[in-house]
């Protein structure tokens, strides 16, 4: 009797043991599971964060006693780069076109200049990542390169008093010339002058392009900072001689 008493106490015991170790274990499997996920999904350094604990492998304290910041999971934001309205570029030269061609015939490498400069002021977003002094900097020194090529005007052309302002200029009457209308101009001085269609004619070598008794119309071309082509017509009136009646 005894001895099946002592049988059944020990089994009794075994079973309690096997259930205290069973539960001993199971909360360390749930916690080992938990970390193998971790790093499955976290790369080091995120892991323990995520648990809200220590990485037992960075230490509390650096070697330059700063302790170590929380690593994040969040990107940090991007700096975005101040952007400044571009102002136009004034007193930029016009060039003639009459020059221009000049220009470009005996010195083709001011032309390659004049280019470059202008394919830099078509692209807003180059000029977007210059300084305010660097773009400064810029304009300055493509308006002294338009003026350069404008001041070659004088040594291109042989200036004629034509090439003068039109308000001092007078549209006094027309006669014919081998079939054609030739318009009769006076300048300063009441010098008399011979025009006709394509005759360059005012400050900015504008060109002749139709003579009629009531008026000589003339079309000035430029070539802008840009490198675009402008155009603008220009008007000579006939004006009668008050003495004529």
């Amino acid at each position: 009797m005894n001895r099946k008493l002592n049988i059944r106490s020990s089994m009794f015991l075994f079973v309690l043991s096997m259930l205290g170790l069973l539960f001993s274990q199971a909360p360390a499997q749930s916690e080992n599971l938990k970390l193998d996920s971790l790093k499955a999904n976290f790369p080091p350094g995120e892991r323990y964060f995520s648990l809200g604990k220590r990485d037992p492998f960075v230490p509390l304290v650096g070697s330059n006693k700063k302790r170590f910041k929380k690593v994040s999971s969040q990107p940090s934001p991007s700096k975005k780069k101040k952007s400044y309205a571009l102002e136009t570029p004034e007193d930029m030269p016009l060039i003639p076109i009459k020059v221009y061609e000049k220009v470009k015939e005996e010195y083709p490498k001011i032309v390659d200049r004049l280019n470059d400069f202008a394919s830099i002021f078509n692209d807003d977003s180059a000029l977007r990542k210059l300084s305010k002094k660097e773009y400064k900097k810029k304009v300055s020194r493509y308006r002294s390169l338009l003026s350069e090529v404008l001041g070659m005007q004088g040594k291109m052309f042989i200036r004629t008093e034509l090439q003068t302002g039109f308000d001092k200029m007078k549209f006094v009457g027309t006669l014919r010339k081998e079939g054609a209308t030739v318009a009769l101009v006076q300048t300063e001085g009441q010098r008399g002058h011979t025009v006709k269609v394509g005759t360059l004619i005012g400050p900015n070598l504008g060109i002749v392009k139709t003579v009629d008794e009531k008026k000589i119309i003339i079309l000035e071309r430029y070539r802008n900072y840009l490198g675009e082509i402008l155009s603008r017509p220009r008007n000579i009136e006939f004006k009668k001689n008050p003495l004529q009646g």
